[in-house]
């Protein structure tokens, strides 16, 4: 009885981070570089610990790429904003209370963001 006890508590505990980890879905992303404020929506896919998605800005839809490995997420993106194009790369921590926060590189410039899930 102890040994099939265990193997549910093993079986339990292995699949939590499957669940606690997904950061699937749609979030809105709020933040600042150097006093321009960097607002949008972003709709991911997770595939493991491969994001995929899109991001709308300023009315227009781009693909997004990143990782999500425990609590850490990456994503990234181009955008064209008044005729040159932007790589913006996103790195953040998903803390207890579901909140992504952390920084944003963006053309040698850095800034920081908050972005929720809906």
């Amino acid at each position: 009885m102890k040994k099939i006890a265990l193997v549910l508590v093993a079986v339990a505990l292995a699949a939590l981070p499957v669940f606690a980890d997904s950061v699937a879905g749609t979030w809105n992303v709020d933040g600042d570089v150097a006093g321009n404020p960097v607002k949008f929506t972003t709709v991911w896919k997770q595939d493991g610990e491969t994001l995929s998605g899109t991001a709308t800005l300023e009315g227009k839809e781009t693909p997004v790429t990143g990782t999500a490995k425990d609590k850490a997420v990456t994503f990234e993106f181009d955008t064209v904003h008044e005729g040159t194009t932007y790589h913006l790369v996103f790195t953040g921590i998903v803390g207890d209370d579901g909140v992504l926060k952390g920084a944003i590189a963006v053309a040698g410039v850095e800034g920081t963001f908050t972005a929720t899930k809906q």
